[in-house]
């Protein structure tokens, strides 16, 4: 403690570079951590999840299996909701709702007319030329 009374906390703040698609729920992982002094078997021990399971979300590529996050969140404190979207996981049914190529493009505000009649013909010569593989294949 410092002389004020404080825990000093840890602040980790990796190379953006080193950073996981779940990194967000690391960094609140860690800092919830912290804030309860738990050291890394601690946080094991609480939550049954191996400490280089934890280490992966910090740099991971892939999003970690729910009952990962859910377990960490439960044995933080932290709402599952929460914790799947820091995560990057979509909880099912909140998801944005699937939308075809064409309907994209043609909501797009992004897109002028000239880049819309673009990207629509592209897309028709896409299907034209999937639609000959099949009915050669």
């Amino acid at each position: 403690m410092s002389e004020t009374g404080r825990r000093a906390t840890t602040c980790y703040m990796p190379e953006r570079s080193e950073r996981g698609v779940a990194y967000n729920f690391w960094l609140r992982v860690k800092t919830e951590q912290a804030t309860r002094g738990w050291n890394d078997v601690e946080l094991q021990r609480q939550s049954g999840i191996p400490r280089g399971t934890t280490d992966r979300l910090k740099v991971g590529k892939r999003p970690p299996q729910p009952r990962i996050v859910n377990a960490l969140a439960d044995a933080l404190g932290i709402d599952r909701d929460e914790a799947l979207s820091l995560a990057r996981i979509t909880p099912p049914g909140t998801g944005p709702t699937a939308v075809s190529a064409r309907e994209a493009i043609e909501q797009d505000p992004m897109f002028n007319e000239d880049q819309r009649e673009t990207m629509l013909r592209l897309l028709d010569m896409i299907e034209q030329a999937n639609q000959a593989g099949r009915q050669a294949g």
